[in-house]
């Protein structure tokens, strides 16, 4: 049965504590779910702009599930099973520093990165398709590494919007209140 109903549009202006936009580009958000069996998953990354507006569709929350949910750690449901109650929350920096510190020393031993580049028809198909998860991680390792919360001193991650998808949306709008210091 379904619970949450992802809308198929959000859009999110990060204000500051008088409610004027911040206009900065690359705050790194991400949106928790909760499950109502098995486990519950965090999805990420989304950047704001130079607006600092975030622009989410229902095709880049099931692109990042699929993407969380494809390392298999854990068992999952699909994610229309998941509570409604939904958090998008500011990733601080112990949390940054976590998934920073496992990418790198996952790709420290893997320095020869041009058979992956060059993807020809010499690779075959579970090697091209290593290659294409490979290149998508370093490539999400990137967007943690430069993110502008890596400038703030925010240690831990903060919500900053608790909402409940209980019914279809097609468009939802968010302002969302930093208050610490983003200097």
């Amino acid at each position: 049965m379904q619970t949450l109903f992802i809308p198929e549009k959000i859009e999110i202006q990060l204000v500051d504590a008088l409610g004027k936009p911040i206009t900065q580009d690359k705050i790194l958000i991400g949106i928790r779910t909760f499950a109502n069996r098995k486990n519950s998953v965090d999805l990420s990354p989304f950047l704001s702009d130079e607006d600092g507006v975030i622009k989410i569709t229902a095709d880049d929350i099931k692109e990042r599930f699929d993407v969380f949910v494809s390392y298999g750690l854990m068992d999952y449901v699909s994610l229309e099973s998941a509570k409604p109650l939904i958090e998008f929350y500011y990733w601080g920096n112990t949390h940054l520093n976590q998934y920073i510190q496992y990418w790198t020393s996952i790709f420290i031993n893997k320095k020869d990165n041009k058979k992956y580049e060059m993807w020809d028809e010499q690779l075959g198909k579970l090697q091209k398709e290593f290659a294409i998860i490979e290149k998508r991680e370093r490539e999400e390792l990137k967007i943690f590494e430069t993110c502008f919360n890596r400038k703030i001193k925010q240690a831990e991650d903060v919500t900053l919007i608790q909402d409940t998808w209980d019914r279809a949306n097609t468009e939802l709008k968010y302002n969302a209140k930093i208050t610490f210091h983003l200097q």
